[in-house]
């Protein structure tokens, strides 16, 4: 008897495997904390060259003597083209300050604003920030500007390298050595990567192991949501698919509170660190995944489980059920039998191009969160919100409306959006427009990545779903590796259309991934894919329709 019977026997969700999978889902809460606080963490003040040899310099003006000593020191923002700032960002007048001279300075009304651009400048060594909204950044501790913004990409491009890696690496020992340990690993990791971080002296000590943070997050979301999936039958993968969504979302949602009462990058990231020391008692509180202690024979361990989940369901585990030559699921075989037919050649990589798109989409409006017009904690609570909404929309859409129609309606429309972006920009068109636009691509993208992961789950045959998805993280990843460079344009990019060029960016990756995707087959009602054979003949099989008196997805064979 193959598993998913087993558990149309005894109970597909019931109490115990409910507590499981909730308990499972907390570690995700961590992970979208995690990923999301990097938008204040590396978030880059406003700020200006530093008077040398003034140790009570503020960004903020504190009298009218000070005023006179920076308009002596500093020139103009005009000079230098620094677009949005009253002094020069970079340099500073090419002559020392010491104390005799200030007092000169202070004692006469010579030295007046705008009278001191014919003198020489050079790049300033130190700056002040801002402190109105974050008292402290990483890039402001470490003075990460003129420049150096570059950084702040390159940190975010480990972090997404590091998922790159876990997609791999984690996912190896989890198959290998089973999902609890390959969970206990990745909290251990992320808990002394998060205490480094908080202590670290050097941004090349922070870069190096943000790289093993991304390796500890992926894990955290992907290895416990399969976990607390491979508990629940198969009418159930749907909510379970979707419900682990709003944890993630409660992470994201806990950055904004956490940061607006801390003001500070280290007790940002202590607080997560923190924690996450309670969930290493989700050792003693879940069990083994009963799917992967099948797939390795060990079947007392398995019944054991089972026992749990029919005394909690009140039903009986049949007789001969863990037989083992009943519980084979067929031959496995590599991912690259689906490049050995031309129609999953085209699908395979309209498929792997999607995830790479909603990936880039996704996190790509994230980070440009921080370089948006307005208020940052309102910008973010908006962006939050929205996500939430969409993860919302996806219970009461995806188990009706087709995954292709969405999809495709909701990456064109969410594309779409950011590329009106360019008529608003050079009609000199009001800020608050291009934050509307960009929370309209924020909640496709999110919708989008949940509607994904069901479809292509749905479309790769059973015989190597596992190194199908495992495939799709490969490039999920890579979208995300490219996003933090693309968000970070308008640092690079000058004039008008700077700040908004990445918007366009993502606009443009969007709507062709949109385009492509009509070339899948529609999945909803459809039996999923048992073979190779099953799959290529996909379209052929007829339509399976569901009772709608309950919320589920196609029928999972």
């Amino acid at each position: 008897m193959l598993f998913d019977e087993i558990l149309e026997h005894i109970g597909e969700f019931g109490p115990y495997q409910k507590r499981v999978f909730y308990l499972l889902a907390l570690p995700t809460i961590i992970c979208g904390y995690q990923v999301f606080s990097v938008i204040f963490v590396y978030d880059i003040p406003a700020y200006r060259c530093a008077i040398p040899d003034y140790p009570n310099d503020s960004f903020k003006i504190q009298n009218e003597a000070h005023t006179q000593l920076i308009n002596y020191t500093i020139p103009s923002a005009d000079d230098d083209d620094d677009e949005g700032s009253v002094y020069s960002m970079c340099k500073i007048y090419d002559e020392d300050l010491t104390t005799t001279n200030t007092s000169r300075m202070l004692e006469s009304t010579l030295y007046t604003y705008g009278s001191n651009t014919t003198r020489t400048k050079r790049e300033c060594s130190k700056r002040v920030y801002d402190k109105k909204d974050i008292e402290s950044t990483i890039i402001s501790e470490f003075d990460l500007v003129c420049g150096e913004e570059i950084m702040r990409s390159h940190a975010n491009s480990l972090q997404f390298f590091g998922s790159f890696v876990g997609s791999l690496g984690m996912g190896v020992i989890a198959d290998v050595f089973g999902r609890k340990k390959a969970i206990m690993i990745s909290l251990i990791l992320h808990i002394g990567v998060g205490f480094t971080i908080y202590f670290a002296k050097s941004f090349y000590v922070i870069m190096g192991v943000r790289l093993l943070g991304g390796i500890s997050s992926h894990a955290l979301f992907a290895i416990p949501a399969t976990t607390g999936i491979e508990l629940v039958g198969r009418s159930k993968r749907s909510f379970t698919g979707t419900t682990i969504e709003f944890f993630w979302a409660v992470g994201v949602m806990l950055v904004l509170p956490v940061t607006y009462l801390t003001r500070q990058w280290r007790d940002i990231q202590l607080f997560i660190t923190v924690l996450s020391l309670p969930l290493l008692g989700l050792w003693w509180l879940i069990p083994e995944s009963p799917r992967w202690l099948l797939d390795k024979k060990r079947l007392t361990e398995v019944e054991v489980i089972l026992q749990r989940i029919c005394k909690s369901n009140k039903t009986n585990l049949p007789s001969g059920a863990l037989n083992p030559e009943k519980n084979e699921d067929g031959p496995q075989i590599r991912i690259w039998a689906m490049f050995t037919n031309r129609v999953l050649i085209i699908r395979t990589f309209i498929i792997f191009f999607n995830w790479y798109a909603v990936n880039l989409f996704y996190y790509g409006l994230s980070l440009n969160t921080s370089n948006m017009e307005g208020n940052p904690y309102l910008n973010y609570l908006y962006t939050s919100l929205v996500e939430t909404v969409a993860y919302v929309s996806c219970i009461f859409a995806v188990p009706w409306i087709g995954r292709r129609k969405l999809h495709f309606s909701l990456m064109m429309t969410g594309g779409l959006a950011l590329l009106s972006v360019i008529p608003v920009v050079l009609t000199d068109g009001p800020a608050w427009t291009i934050v509307v636009l960009a929370q309209i691509g924020k909640f496709c993208a999110s919708f989008c990545y949940t509607v994904l992961y069901i479809m292509s789950a749905e479309l790769f045959p059973t015989v190597l779903r596992n190194s199908g998805i495992g495939f799709c993280s490969i490039f999920e990843s890579l979208g995300g590796m490219t996003s933090p460079y693309i968000a970070d344009l308008g640092l690079l990019v000058e004039g008008p259309l700077g700040k908004s060029l990445s918007l366009v960016v993502f606009g443009a990756v969007s709507t062709t991934a949109a385009v492509i995707s009509l070339f899948l087959p529609e999945t909803l009602h459809r039996r999923m894919p048992e073979t190779i054979q099953d799959a290529i003949d996909f379209d052929k099989q007829e339509m399976v329709r569901p009772n709608r008196k309950s919320y589920e997805l196609a029928p999972l064979s």
